[in-house]
């Protein structure tokens, strides 16, 4: 798991290079860190009482109102009714098109990996509204969802994000 840890901070790393390097061609590209907090739905509202993620993404403008990216972050549901507290760590790929100048509609796909002992990993979805509140922050309603072994953990949650 610390290998794993080290490979993804390096690639933050070398993209977050990358990008300084490149700040003179007016590229959306860029890292952008969020914080959203949310409820419980569907399976996961049995055990859950509040969900909440903190994300670290890095964009790339490939064409006009069109970003592909990379995502990662900690997600965390908060245990009840005597349920453990569970996390887990997604890493997926993502896609936002931007509908009008301040607002964009995109998703994520990927695999949440298990922060439990003895916890795997399953497929991870997400959609999401962004509004641009300024040019460095969004806010963002978001649809999170893992689903595997015939259970589905599901969260719908608001946001602010700060882009650098």
């Amino acid at each position: 798991m610390k290998k794993l840890f080290l490979f993804i901070a390096l690639v933050f790393f070398v993209f977050s290079t990358n990008a300084q390097d490149n700040s003179d061609n007016n590229s959306d590209n860029g890292f952008r860190v969020g914080l959203n907090l949310g409820i419980p739905m569907g399976d996961a509202s049995d055990y859950s009482s509040f969900a909440g993620n903190i994300d670290v993404d890095y964009d790339w403008s490939v064409s006009n109102g069109i970003d592909i990216g990379l995502t990662s972050g900690l997600t965390y549901y908060f245990g009840k009714d005597n349920f453990d507290d569970f996390k887990y760590m997604p890493i997926a790929g993502s896609v936002d098109f931007e509908i009008t100048e301040d607002l964009e509609a995109g998703g994520d796909i990927g695999y949440a990996i298990s922060l439990e002992s003895g916890g795997t990993g399953d497929f991870l979805y997400r959609f999401q509204l962004r509004y641009a509140a300024s040019d460095d922050v969004d806010i963002s309603a978001r649809f999170n969802s893992v689903s595997g072994d015939g259970s589905t953990l599901s969260f719908l949650s608001l946001g602010v994000g700060y882009s650098f």
